[in-house]
């Protein structure tokens, strides 16, 4: 047994060591290459106030693709301020087949641009369709579950957001789906009707478990589940999920820090409310000892 978990240790050594000589070893590489090794591609998404002024463009961003084929840092080069946004959530949900140097997956750096032209927006197709219903009852349902003031109305709203959502086709809007999963399910807790709640979340981690989001969305979507789990009284689960949660959270800080700074506050207060709803879940599990860590880890970013 102890030479089996020597080998493990080493190849586990070896394969860090891997990883971070690919680090090291980034290469950069320009739009064209980057192009022919993407494998998921996912068009943006029109805004609804750009179409409506008129705003057209190209936004560029600097990307850093890893060794696995993941985007893992994005960052705004240029191109109009309305569509960035658009442009970001389309990009987090792209994939690359992995560059190699000799024989080593390597991390590549790169130009990648995303045009947005009103010339594209067709009306009369079906996926327009669908997105011309969805973002205003999305926008509807973010304001009603923000004021707190109409339970029913909120979950109403919500759900028929969400329900739109599930309309678009099975490999496109991942983000949208994920979002209005979890706005619904939130809007729904709210009213306290936690069975639907759980529905929509589990909806909300499915969509997470097709690898097509980023660690703030990813947080969100376990952050939901782990927590009316536990209002349900299904306390392994709920630490089970939350334990996941924090872990996209810790990630996600850790790239606002670096790449977005003016997101880490959101970032770390989201992170917070986990750690404390998680430390209350570990005391009913018996498990105080667990419970202060949250808490302490908590204090960190108060």
């Amino acid at each position: 047994m102890q030479v089996r978990g020597f080998l493990i240790v080493a190849l586990a050594g070896f394969a860090l060591s891997l990883v971070q000589v690919s680090a090291l070893e980034a290469i950069s590489v320009d739009q064209a290459m980057l192009s022919k090794h993407v494998d998921h591609h996912v068009p943006p998404v029109y805004p609804p106030i750009a179409k409506a002024a008129h705003i057209q463009g190209t936004v560029v961003f600097d990307i850093t693709v890893g060794a696995t084929g993941k985007i893992e840092s994005m960052k705004v080069a240029s191109g109009p301020a309305m569509l960035q946004q658009a442009a970001i959530d389309c990009l987090k949900q792209w994939t690359y087949h992995p560059f190699e140097k000799d024989g080593i997956p390597v991390a590549v750096n790169g130009p990648v641009s995303i045009i947005f032209m009103l010339s594209d927006y067709h009306p009369g197709s079906n996926d327009e369709q669908i997105a011309d219903r969805y973002f205003p009852l999305a926008d509807q349902c973010r304001k009603a579950v923000s004021a707190r003031v109409d339970g029913a109305g909120a979950e109403a709203v919500c759900e028929q957001a969400a329900e739109t959502a599930e309309k678009f086709g099975v490999e496109v809007r991942f983000i949208e789906k994920r979002s209005a999963f979890v706005y619904a399910a939130t809007a729904c807790a709210n009213n306290r009707n936690l069975t639907s709640a759980l529905a929509w979340a589990d909806k909300a981690v499915g969509v997470i478990k097709l690898g097509h989001d980023d660690n703030s969305g990813s947080n969100a979507a376990y952050s939901t589940v782990g927590t009316i789990e536990g209002m349900l009284g299904d306390l392994t689960g709920s630490d089970r999920d939350l334990n996941i949660a924090e872990d996209f959270g810790r990630k996600g800080i850790a790239w606002a820090e670096k790449e977005a700074p003016g997101l880490r506050t959101e970032y770390a207060h989201s992170f917070v409310r986990d750690l404390q709803f998680h430390s209350k879940v570990l005391q009913a599990l018996g498990k105080p000892g667990e419970a202060q860590k949250k808490l302490d880890e908590a204090a960190k970013y108060n």
